[in-house]
């Protein structure tokens, strides 16, 4: 596969991205990239794609799933993931990428908000985006929604880390007490002997 392909596919996205009416959408896909870079060093092509393009539908008002229009969260996430996978196949259709690759790029984005599983590149990328999403995403979330809506968004990202990521969150604070106090309640209702 050429590089030149590669570096197309990685502009169309970055380019999606870097436009998005949600501020914090370019930091956080970067951040996730490198998360993904820290737990696996060696991490190919497709899992850094997967990574930098896994929420790439949020950045496009049309094609963006809205979360008032799912009763559930996860079916919400899940109909976020397939789209996100969506646009990246559309874009990486235009290049001559091997079927091997497509189909990584497409069932990591496709899976990404699963949880642990027992696939690899997927749960370092889910570790990721979680671990993002409370270093980059939340002060903005909490600013757009209420606190019920910040609390759950907060349990269900962290019930979804591995242990490894657990260990990490217990280090991240919040100058905003609030976020603090949330952290808190999460880590420490995890830490009570059931």
């Amino acid at each position: 596969m050429s590089i030149n392909y590669r570096k197309s596919v990685e502009n169309e996205v970055e380019d999606i991205i870097s436009r998005s009416d949600v501020p914090e959408d370019y930091a956080h896909a970067k951040s996730v990239k490198e998360w993904v870079l820290k737990f696996r060093p060696d991490a190919d092509w497709a899992l850094q794609t997967a990574a930098f393009a896994h929420d790439v539908e949020r950045a496009l008002p049309k094609r963006k799933v809205i979360r008032s229009k799912f009763y559930d969260y996860n079916d919400f996430k899940n109909a976020h993931a397939l789209s996100s996978a969506q646009v990246i196949q559309e874009i990486m259709d235009k290049y001559p990428l091997s079927r091997k690759v497509k189909n990584k790029i497409l069932k990591l984005i496709k899976n990404h908000e699963l949880g642990q599983t027992k696939d690899l590149d997927l749960d370092v990328l889910n570790d990721a985006d979680s671990l993002s999403f409370f270093k980059v995403n939340l002060l903005a979330y909490a600013e757009r929604n209420d606190e019920s809506e910040i609390l759950s968004r907060m349990m269900w990202g962290y019930q979804r880390l591995s242990e490894r990521a657990r260990q990490i969150i217990k280090e991240f604070h919040y100058e905003n007490e609030r976020l603090q106090e949330f952290l808190q309640r999460i880590l420490s209702a995890e830490e009570k002997p059931m």
